[in-house]
C-alpha cells in the first residue's frame, strides 16, 4: 500500500474543530466566570446603593430631623452597616462608609445627607486570574427641611380706598359702585362718592366750619322697616355754596359707611375680614396636620393701619395661638378708619382730636407711622427674629403681612407730589420696608388692586399720574418671592392670602 503525498495532509482539516475547541474552552471558561463575578457583583453593588439610600433617609425622617446632626450621622451610618450585614460575598474589613450631615448657610432647619460607601466583592472564577475581589462604591445625597415656628403680624389697610364696595370678575360693570355713586348723587359736584368713608361728625350741629360734615352726605329717615334717603337742603348760614345739610323733616344726616351699611353693600374690607378668617384656619389646618414629631408652631396678631379719627396704629388681635377664635372675635372691630371731619382742616390746638402740625384732616394711611410703630420698641412690636427651630434658646421667625391698595396719605413735607398744605398721596415709600427687612423680618404683601374709579376727579387728578407705579413699589417693599397681586377681584382674596402664606411657609429655611 502506497503512502499518500504530504499535500493531502494539507488538505485534510478533519478534527481541527475539535481541536480548536480544545484550545479555546479554557478562554471561554473563564469569560463565563467573570461574566458570573462581573453579574454578581452589579447585583451587590445594587444592594449597597439601596443601603446607602436608606441610611440617608434615615438620617431625614421627621423624627430625626428634631435630633442632632451627630445623632442623625449615627443613625445613617447603622442603618447602612445594618443594610448590608447579610451580604456575605463582601470581603471582611474592606467596606467602608462616610456620612456627612450639614445645614446649608448654617440653617438647622434645613439638612443635606450624604452617604459615600466602598466596598470589595469576592469573586470566584476572576481570581484564578488574581482578581480576587471587584472594587465597589457609591453614594447617596437627599435633603429635607423641617417647616419653621413663626410669628405672622398682618398689618390691614383700612383707609376709605379699601371701602370700596367688593368687585368680583363676575360682574365687571361693578354695580356696588353704581349704587354707591347713585345714593350720594350730591356728592363730588354731583357725580357721587363711590368711597365708603366714615366720618366722626356729621350734620349741623353747633356750627359747620367746627362740627358738621361739608360735602352733602344724604339724609335717611325711618318709618317702620323702611328707611328714605334724600339729598340735604338745608344750607349752612356761614359756609359756602354746596355745604348742606338735612332739615329737620329728612332726618339724620349719614356718612357715606353708614350708607353702604344701611343698603347692605358689601365693601373691599368685608372681603378682607373673611378673606383674613380663611387665613386662619389654613394656618390651623397646615400646623395640626403636619407630619412632623414635632409640628410647627405659628401664631397671629393683626392690627389695623389707623386708629379712630388719629394717625395711628391699631391692635385688633394680640399675638396668640389661638387664632382662629380670635380674629372671630375681633374681626367685628375691623372697620374702616374715621375722619374727624370729611375734607375740613382740623384744628391745630385745642379739643380736636385730629390735631397735627399740619392742620389737614383726612390724611388716612400713614405708612411711615404704622410701619414704624409696629417694627420698634412698644409692646405689640416685632422682636428680632430666630431661626424657628425647637432647639432650646431658639426663637420664631418673624413674618409681616401686609394687606394694602399701595397709596401712602399722610403729612409729609418731602412729598414728590403734595396736595393742600404738606398733605401728600404717593405709592409707599420702600425704604420703611428696607428697616424692616434689614432686622431679618420677611415682609409678604398682598396688593389689593387700588380701583380706578375714573369718575372720581380725586383718583383722576392725584391717584392716576402715578398708579403705575403703585404695584412696582409694593413688589419692592416685599421680601423676595413674597409678592402677591390680588387683582380688582375681592372675592378671591381668602384664597390670595392662603397662597401667600404658603409661599411664606415653604420659604422660611430661606431667611438664614
Amino acid at each position: 500500500m502506497s503512502l499518500l503525498p504530504p499535500r493531502h495532509f494539507r488538505r485534510d482539516r478533519r478534527g481541527n474543530v475539535a481541536m480548536m475547541y480544545a484550545l479555546a474552552l479554557p478562554v471561554l471558561m473563564f469569560a463565563i466566570g467573570l461574566a458570573i463575578d462581573f453579574t454578581h457583583a452589579a447585583q451587590v453593588r445594587t444592594q449597597l446603593n439601596a443601603a446607602a439610600d436608606a441610611a440617608v433617609l434615615a438620617a431625614l425622617t421627621p423624627s430625626m430631623m428634631q435630633q442632632s446632626n451627630t445623632t442623625a450621622q449615627t443613625a445613617a451610618t447603622n442603618m447602612f452597616n445594618g443594610q448590608i450585614a447579610g451580604i456575605t460575598s463582601l470581603a471582611a474589613g474592606d467596606t467602608s462608609v462616610t456620612v456627612t450631615v450639614v445645614n446649608p448657610g448654617g440653617n438647622t432647619l434645613v439638612r443635606n445627607v450624604t452617604v459615600a460607601y466602598s466596598a470589595q466583592n469576592t469573586n470566584i472564577f476572576a481570581s484564578v486570574l488574581g482578581a480576587p475581589t471587584f472594587a465597589l462604591s457609591g453614594s447617596s445625597s437627599a435633603s429635607a427641611s423641617t417647616a419653621a415656628n413663626i410669628n405672622f403680624y398682618l398689618l390691614l389697610d383700612n383707609s376709605p380706598s379699601m371701602a370700596l364696595p367688593a368687585y368680583t370678575g363676575s360682574d365687571p360693570t361693578h354695580p356696588g359702585i353704581t349704587q354707591m355713586e347713585n345714593l350720594t348723587a350730591q356728592q363730588d359736584s354731583g357725580v357721587g362718592c363711590a368711597f365708603a368713608c366714615h366720618q366722626a361728625l356729621t350734620g349741623y350741629g353747633a356750627g359747620p366750619a367746627a362740627t358738621g360734615d361739608t360735602i352733602g352726605n344724604p339724609c335717611a329717615k325711618t318709618s317702620g322697616s323702611t328707611t328714605t334717603y334724600t339729598t340735604p337742603t338745608l344750607n349752612s348760614s356761614n359756609s359756602g355754596p354746596g355745604n348742606s345739610y338735612c332739615a329737620a323733616s329728612q332726618g339724620t344726616q349719614i356718612d357715606n359707611y353708614q350708607v353702604a351699611r344701611n343698603n347692605n353693600i358689601t365693601l373691599r374690607l368685608d372681603e378682607l375680614s373673611s378673606a383674613v378668617g380663611t387665613l386662619m384656619n389654613a394656618a390651623y389646618t397646615a400646623q395640626t396636620t403636619s407630619t412632623q414629631a414635632t409640628p410647627p408652631k405659628y401664631q397671629f396678631a393683626v392690627f389695623s393701619m389707623d386708629s379712630t379719627y388719629a394717625i395711628g396704629l391699631t391692635e385688633l388681635m394680640g399675638l396668640t395661638s389661638s387664632y382662629v377664635s380670635g380674629w372671630s372675635s375681633a374681626s367685628p372691630n375691623f372697620q374702616v378708619m374715621e375722619m374727624y371731619d370729611n375734607n375740613n382742616d382740623c384744628g391745630s390746638s385745642g379739643s380736636n382730636p385730629c390735631a397735627n402740625s399740619g392742620g389737614v384732616g383726612d390724611v388716612e394711611t400713614n405708612y411711615a407711622d404704622s410701619l414704624g410703630k409696629i417694627n420698634s420698641g412698644q409692646s405689640y412690636s416685632m422682636p428680632n427674629p430666630g431661626n424657628g427651630t425647637n432647639v432650646a434658646g431658639d426663637t420664631p421667625q418673624e413674618v409681616l403681612f401686609l394687606v394694602t391698595d399701595g397709596v401712602e396719605d399722610d403729612i409729609n413735607a418731602s412729598c414728590s407730589q403734595p396736595l393742600d398744605g404738606n398733605r401728600c398721596q404717593a405709592p409707599i415709600n420702600t425704604s420703611l420696608c428696607t428697616t424692616i427687612k434689614s432686622r431679618g423680618i420677611r415682609i409678604a404683601i398682598l396688593y389689593t388692586d387700588y380701583y380706578p374709579v375714573t369718575a372720581d376727579w380725586w383718583y383722576n387728578d392725584w391717584i392716576a399720574p402715578f398708579q403705575s407705579s403703585i404695584a412696582s413699589n409694593l413688589e419692592s417693599c416685599a421680601s423676595p418671592g413674597l409678592f402677591y397681586d390680588a387683582g380688582v377681584d375681592s372675592s378671591s382674596l381668602g384664597s390670595d392670602l392662603q397662597t401667600l402664606f404658603n409661599l411664606a411657609v415653604q420659604t422660611a429655611h430661606l431667611t438664614q
